[in-house]
């Protein structure tokens, strides 16, 4: 049976290598075992995209990104990530290949957006989004800044509704990152451009575990 499994595994492999550079071989990358081993072997073949404080992104081609875990605290984005219903959701992005331990996943790849390209797509001020999430928190005892019509527009809007649903059936900490531009990208869906999700793995558990136990009582 072990001979079974690392045949499947090398096959596996192989075949993740395929869009990669060539001096980029999954075998040798899964072999490392250490964080920093993953990501040195990364820098020294891949593009680097971005750098947070748990995860860095590389570009692989013109489909996919590449997300290796700096810590424990990317390890747990990474598993919130890839739970496979979350791809239900049309406001993330799509998850490919995943390791088995979450070390790393593969997710589609989105481009870099300014806060105009994405009132144009979605008709929602970025700012006034972050308000509205806050305004949402609140139970709506707060406008925080908003006016009436404002608010009345956010309840109406498509892409508003889907990322409130998503925050609370994933249990989210917000409004956080999700008033930030850097959490989406543009994407094609059915020929049309759209805004996703490309960093979506701070749910509350992993933020309490990770980020701040102090502040539970909060929230």
């Amino acid at each position: 049976m072990d001979k079974i499994r690392k045949i499947i595994r090398e096959y596996v492999e192989e075949v993740l290598s395929e869009d990669y550079p060539s001096s980029f071989n999954f075998s040798e990358f899964n072999s490392i075992k250490s964080y920093n081993g993953k990501l040195k072997y990364a820098n020294e073949r891949l593009q680097k995209l971005g750098s947070g404080s748990a995860r860095v992104v590389y570009k692989v081609d013109d489909e996919k990104v590449l997300k290796i875990a700096k810590n424990k605290k990317g390890i747990a984005q990474n598993s919130v990530e890839v739970e496979g219903w979350l791809q239900n959701y049309g406001i993330v992005a799509k998850i490919f290949e995943s390791d088995n331990d979450d070390f790393w996943i593969e997710m589609e790849w989105a481009k870099k957006i300014a806060p105009k390209r994405f009132k144009e797509i979605t008709g929602v001020d970025i700012k006034k989004l972050w308000s509205y999430l806050f305004y949402d928190k609140s139970n709506y005892t707060k406008t925080m800044g908003l006016t009436k019509e404002e608010i009345d527009y956010m309840n109406e809007n498509e892409f508003v509704a889907d990322l409130i649903s998503f925050i609370h059936d994933r249990d989210m900490i917000y409004p956080g990152d999700f008033g930030k531009i850097s959490t989406y990208g543009e994407v094609m869906r059915e020929g049309s451009p759209s805004i996703v999700l490309i960093d979506f793995g701070l749910s509350s558990s992993v933020y309490y575990d990770y980020y701040d136990k102090r502040q539970k009582a909060r929230f």
